[in-house]
């Protein structure tokens, strides 16, 4: 099984796949439909398992997963996912769960000026990682913040924050959606 086929069966058909012809790397983004909810288009890189990355004198490989309202044009996500990927692929270090990366907009259209890590807790519990390939792959839920987020994770932690969100509406899909802190 190769890792696209993985993500088809937990994310559905690829619906449109982007090759950026600024990739050095040969990242790609695809879009699936409709998950992990409704009106919500998920979008994941393909590739970026094809290098093993640093976790603490460990080695993973990882794909990531970033999910928005159907509405949001995909050109800004597809534009920001794979630059992202690449400037981690270049860092050689795998993102932690918990880890913030932020400083400036992702993109033209949103508010969010970072993202946190976590696991794919939205999608089925199966979609989180691949055995077939050596190391295994794991997916990486990049949910986007907002500057008050990030700085409410930097000083409290990044348990406190999934706590937080546990108890708080927040539409994780709404690239504009106010703080959830």
């Amino acid at each position: 099984m190769k890792v696209y086929e993985h993500m088809e069966m937990y994310l559905g058909k690829i619906a449109q796949g982007w090759k950026p012809e600024a990739s050095t790397m040969g990242i790609q983004a695809s879009m699936f439909l409709d998950t992990p909810h409704d009106e919500v288009n998920t979008y994941s890189t393909l590739g970026m398992s094809d290098f093993k990355l640093d976790i603490g004198g460990k080695y993973v490989r990882q794909e990531l997963i970033f999910g928005a309202n159907r509405s949001v044009p995909a050109d800004g996500i597809v534009s920001f996912l794979t630059s992202f990927a690449e400037g981690v692929v270049k860092s050689k270090r795998g993102l932690l769960r918990g880890e913030v990366v932020s400083g400036k907009k992702l993109f033209t259209g949103t508010e969010c000026t970072g993202v946190y890590c976590s696991n794919p807790v939205f999608w089925e519990d199966e979609l989180s990682s691949f055995e077939f390939s050596n190391p295994p792959t794991v997916f990486v839920w990049l949910m986007p913040i907002l500057e008050k987020e990030a700085n409410y994770i930097n000083k409290k932690g990044w348990s406190d924050f999934e706590d937080l969100l546990e108890s708080v509406e927040c539409d994780f899909w709404d690239l504009n959606r106010k703080s959830c802190v």
